[in-house]
């Protein structure tokens, strides 16, 4: 009796990232349609911010990370802080 109950708290999870997956998209699009002022430079660190989140959550939530082994979360959180360091290193140096 217990199985639908967890079945239905995990639907709704992955509904609610689903959702905050669309808005960051939308957030996203918005954002690189109308930059924060003449700040250029600031915009675009916004929307790789919010890309990296986007990633992270797919990797937990898609791609069932979230239920892993702990070596394997730690690995995909690794991956991702690594990925964003190299892309923010390149871009604040260019």
């Amino acid at each position: 009796m217990t199985t639908p109950l967890l079945l239905d708290r995990s639907s709704r999870l992955i509904t609610g990232v689903w959702l905050f997956l669309s808005v960051a998209t939308g957030l996203s699009w918005y954002m690189g349609s109308y930059p924060i002022g003449t700040e250029r430079r600031l915009t675009a660190i916004g929307l790789m911010t919010i890309a990296m989140v986007k990633v992270r959550l797919v990797i937990l939530y898609f791609m069932e990370v979230r239920c892993a082994p702990r070596t394997l979360r730690l690995t995909c959180d690794a991956w991702v802080l690594t990925i964003a360091a190299v892309i923010f290193g390149f871009y604040l140096l260019h």
